[in-house]
């Protein structure tokens, strides 16, 4: 392991065996739902239904009457391997930068980093925001119940454009110390790359760090039959 790697990885390793949790979004809810693409992106496929395992979290663990950075994981099962997305609460349209959120209702989700598909070399970020009702009091972990649905959107450098939802139609009982580690630079499918490629590659150091820590206090990731 060279000094740069070990730079990014030692403080998500340190952090998340002290805290015997993730660094950011230690406590969250775990969803089985379907997702919807209304056109194909990239090796993703449009019109079918595809089973999804998602997360919604808060990121910080304030207070839960105070404002946090909402999370939500989604992990969508592709025919050539699981593509995880993170979103988190941003200020949209600009989509890239933070911004609390008091309620679930309120929360505007951004992947903050965009995708490139082999076709297309344009730079794309996902969005996601709330349908339906959702819980307007706090953004309590314990007030989350399904259904819960989101629309997807497909931002470049215009207007944001429909491209899908998401369908969250079962809470699974899980504790925290339990529930699966989502990285979508592991799980990226062929033929999509998160972009710049430099930043990819500290993110893939920083969650390795993180899982390390966490195995260190005994934390395990059902879905992989081992050790986070």
């Amino acid at each position: 392991m060279d000094l740069m790697t070990r730079a990014v990885s030692a403080p998500f390793e340190v952090g998340s065996a002290i805290r015997h949790a993730r660094i950011f979004h230690p406590h969250g809810a775990l969803f089985d739902g379907t997702a919807h693409f209304d056109r194909d992106f990239g090796p993703v496929p449009g019109g079918e239904p595809l089973p999804v395992r998602a997360r919604l979290s808060r990121g910080i663990g304030t207070p839960r009457q105070l404002p946090d950075i909402l999370g939500l994981a989604v992990r969508v099962r592709l025919p050539a391997g699981p593509w995880d997305l993170l979103f988190a609460t941003a200020y949209l349209p600009a989509r890239v930068a933070l911004v609390p959120a008091r309620t679930w209702a309120s929360a505007r989700y951004s992947t903050l980093v965009p995708y490139r598909t082999a076709d297309d070399r344009s730079p794309r970020w996902l969005t996601a925001t709330p349908q339906g009702a959702q819980p307007t009091g706090s953004a309590a972990i314990d007030d989350l119940a399904a259904p819960l649905s989101f629309a997807v959107h497909l931002a470049a450098r215009g207007a944001p454009v429909p491209a899908g939802r998401i369908h969250l139609e079962h809470r699974l009982p899980s504790d925290d110390s339990v529930q699966p580690s989502f990285d979508p630079v592991l799980n990226c499918p062929p033929g999509l790359e998160m972009w710049p490629t430099w930043l990819a590659k500290l993110r893939r150091t920083a969650y390795a760090g993180s899982r390390k820590g966490r195995e260190a206090v005994g934390a395990r990731d059902p879905e992989r039959g081992g050790a986070l």
